[in-house]
């Protein structure tokens, strides 16, 4: 969804979107390892405004998507409940000092546009990006996965008793260290 900036009245816009998956299916890649998605259409509230530089987009996303765990490789669900706040400015004004300067905390809330349209959907995105945990677990206390024979140890025992010692680092296991008996 565009929204051109000339179409945005003083007042601001405000818009209540249902966010679904093929729209988030637009914006990433086709083999994203996260296994992202949507359980059922994300709740949108956003308020839109011009200001003299700029133009400040606020609001919520709420709902409920669905990730891989990172250890036993199962979907999970997680809530996303996040605020939002973004400011856009102008490309030109990007453009003015090219030199290096270290960004503090809240200048992450600065983006820049064109200065004509604004990508909505993309912005929904990166706000879900931005949500998503750093390691993805289905809990805390997740087995994972055998090395040996791929079993999800959450749900099922190890079946390659026996098997462990036909790898290269077998012969470690019978190594003594200096103080140990």
């Amino acid at each position: 969804m565009k929204i051109r900036l000339d179409e945005i009245p003083e007042a601001g816009r405000f818009l209540h979107l249902h966010w679904t998956q093929e729209s988030l299916e637009k914006l990433i890649p086709p083999h994203d390892p996260s296994g992202l998605k949507l359980k059922r259409p994300l709740n949108v509230d956003l308020e839109i405004h011009r200001r003299a530089d700029h133009v400040e987009v606020t609001g919520t996303l709420t709902g409920i998507i669905s990730l891989l765990c990172d250890r036993c490789l199962e979907s999970y669900h997680k809530e996303l409940r996040r605020s939002v706040r973004i400011l856009l400015y102008h490309e030109e004004a990007s453009e003015a000092g090219e030199e290096e300067v270290e960004l503090a905390p809240e200048d992450l809330e600065y983006e820049f546009f064109d200065g004509e349209t604004l990508e909505i959907d993309r912005l929904i995105a990166e706000e879900i990006f931005l949500d998503l945990p750093f390691r993805s677990l289905c809990s805390e206390e997740c087995k994972g996965l055998c090395a040996g024979c791929g079993a999800n140890l959450n749900t099922e025992p190890c079946t390659c008793e026996g098997r462990h010692a036909d790898h290269p680092f077998a012969r470690l296991a019978t190594l003594k260290l200096n103080g140990s008996s």
